[in-house]
């Protein structure tokens, strides 16, 4: 809708002719927010034929889905009950379609197909081999109440009878997984360190995450509720007493000495020395090094290395790091980082900004190296105005902060982002 038809309502700082434009996981996240609230939308678009009854009048109406059985596209494997078909000049020939199967609701969007005339089935094609690539390589995986995933079966308590606690999948739940892939070989982070007595058995105490299972428009990863089948009591008031006076020594004498040890840790963990002109840890604003960037399309032997826990990213000529910048990796979980270790390369996917309203997050420059937009080089983090997070900013070549992503500084992200050539290998380690 053009800016101007929305009254009260429309971007004061945008042009009225200026138009909203929705990536195809923007049109995904509306679905869904739809189907879960307004269930009922289904009993309409699952309609083939209707008429139209104005008085005397009586219009007879088809439905524009070509994919509900009795239209032209019905294919009996994808048994399709919605959900909206839309053409446009800038978007092309589009179709959101939304079918049952195993259980769970599947959702796909096409855009920019073909539309050569009004009886153009190329959106329906194109759904339908979309389809097909889903069944074809992935399959519905239940995950029953009461499972254990075997990466984290107990859980520390604080203040309980018992030091900890084992803990189970409190609901049943249906995952979409590769087809090779088990529930056995699903790597699972618990959503936190130590959970508190007393708890009660069947109440949620905290989340297991399906570690690089994002959730749609989100680096965030799939969460299942966890819960307790027995109650954990409270342990008695003196032993209560004593583990706050013992838990508090040993807090503050470890922040004593987290400042002298976390510097030299740190530079324990990197590859290659430090270079003279590297700018101070925690600059944001500057290029991590004075000297000028290399021009990337002459470099011999280009490649990428990420030191995870040594807060760099160096460009590498063969053996030599060429240019060192400061970087910020993600959070470690039981000394595992949010993110993914190995030999990567990087994708066509960049731009200028984005923002995840899932994460509350945004970043200027960016440049994808795994799965095409969801593991990202980019700038230190942006809030939702555009404005630096200058606090998540400060911990740039310091510590790890990132949901996955390697953050860079403003400058060093814009280079990188608009300049490294498509195919450039991305090795990214510990240290």
């Amino acid at each position: 809708m053009p800016n101007y038809t929305l009254g009260e309502e429309r971007f004061k700082n945008k042009s009225k002719d200026a138009e909203n434009t929705l990536s195809a996981s923007d049109m995904a996240i509306i679905i869904s927010h739809l189907l879960k609230k307004y269930p009922q939308v289904l009993n309409t678009t699952k309609v083939v034929k209707s008429s139209f009854v104005d008085g005397k009048t009586i219009t007879p109406m088809q439905n524009w889905n070509w994919m509900l059985k009795g239209l032209s596209q019905y294919d009996p494997n994808y048994p399709v009950d919605g959900l909206k078909t839309g053409t446009t000049d800038a978007a092309g020939a589009c179709f959101a379609s939304t079918m049952k199967k195993n259980g769970r609701r599947l959702v796909t969007v096409v855009m920019g197909a073909q539309h050569a005339s009004g009886e153009d089935p190329s959106r329906f094609i194109q759904t339908k081999k979309l389809l097909k690539y889903i069944f074809y390589n992935y399959s519905s995986k239940k995950i029953k109440q009461g499972f254990s995933f075997a990466s984290v079966r107990r859980v520390k308590v604080i203040n309980g009878k018992e030091k900890s606690a084992p803990v189970y999948v409190k609901e049943p739940t249906v995952i979409w997984l590769p087809k090779e892939q088990q529930l056995s070989d699903l790597k699972v982070k618990f959503s936190k360190k130590e959970i508190h007595a007393p708890q009660i058995s069947g109440k949620t105490v905290g989340r297991y995450y399906l570690i690089n299972k994002p959730v749609l428009n989100s680096n965030k990863d799939i969460a299942i509720k966890a819960t307790v089948h027995q109650d954990i009591k409270q342990a008695n008031l003196l032993v209560r007493i004593w583990n706050r006076l013992f838990n508090h020594q040993q807090s503050s004498s470890k922040k004593a000495n987290s400042s002298v040890a976390t510097a030299q840790k740190d530079k324990n963990f990197r590859p290659y020395q430090d270079p003279k002109d590297l700018v101070k840890a925690g600059s944001w604003d500057k290029k991590s090094e004075s000297k000028k960037h290399p021009n990337l399309t002459k470099v011999k032997d280009l490649w990428l290395r990420v030191s995870l826990k040594g807060n760099r990213t160096y460009i590498m000529s063969g053996k030599k790091p060429i240019y060192t910048m400061l970087s910020t990796g993600g959070v470690y979980h039981k000394n595992k980082s949010d993110t993914p270790t190995g030999t990567y390369h990087i994708q066509p996917e960049r731009g200028d900004s984005f923002y995840n309203h899932k994460l509350n997050e945004g970043a200027k420059y960016y440049v994808s190296w795994k799965d095409h937009g969801v593991y990202l080089f980019h700038s230190v983090p942006t809030k939702s105005d555009g404005s630096i997070d200058k606090k998540e900013a400060k911990k740039l070549g310091k510590s790890q902060g990132s949901h996955g992503c390697i953050r860079l500084s403003i400058p060093d992200s814009k280079w990188l982002a608009t300049t490294v050539p498509v195919g450039t290998k991305v090795v990214i380690k510990n240290n």
